[in-house]
């Protein structure tokens, strides 16, 4: 998933998005590294010691995120101060769900106002009639700069019809 991410980063900067950067991959990713990153750390840091030789049992890693975050049971601790970082992982966590529903659509709302505070008028208001004269109406059916729709009956690509026919003892 965190591959995934970065792969994006290369698209918001060619297509000129800076705003997808700070709205959604930085979010994302600091989501996405305090409760998956975190877990994958704790995992290798777990293969790495020798519980043999520890005076503890090895912990649950699945009980250690289910948990009331910040506190941890002495006995199941994985290292000194593991309450505390689960606690700021998890605010940290906390605090990206509202940046990533809220942040974009507030910006892209902002710029929307920006726009319409220029004096920008939408399509169709304050628009003259049409004239329908004659004129502008051939100078409409010879193109004049505007895409031209042909009729599809004009062309046919016919295919010569030879029936074969085939015994019946074959197609049973």
């Amino acid at each position: 998933m965190t591959f995934a991410l970065c792969l994006q980063v290369p698209n918001h900067f060619k297509f000129k998005r800076r705003l997808d950067i700070y709205t959604n991959f930085i979010p994302q990713m600091v989501f996405l590294q305090s409760i998956f990153g975190y877990l994958v750390l704790c995992i290798l840091y777990k293969w790495s010691i020798d519980w043999s030789k520890s005076s503890t049992q090895p912990p649950s890693l699945l009980n250690m995120l289910i948990n009331t975050p910040g506190t941890v049971d002495p006995d199941s601790q994985l290292y000194r101060g593991q309450g505390f970082v689960q606690l700021v992982l998890l605010l940290l966590a906390a605090c990206c769900v509202p940046v990533l529903l809220i942040a974009k659509p507030y910006f892209i709302w902002k710029e929307m106002k920006q726009i319409q505070g220029q004096g920008y008028v939408s399509i169709g208001q304050g628009e003259a009639p049409r004239d329908s004269s004659d004129e502008h109406l051939e100078g409409e059916e010879e193109g004049n700069g505007r895409a031209i729709a042909e009729d599809a009956d004009e062309e046919h690509v016919r295919f010569p019809s030879r029936v074969v026919e085939t015994p019946l003892f074959l197609i049973y």
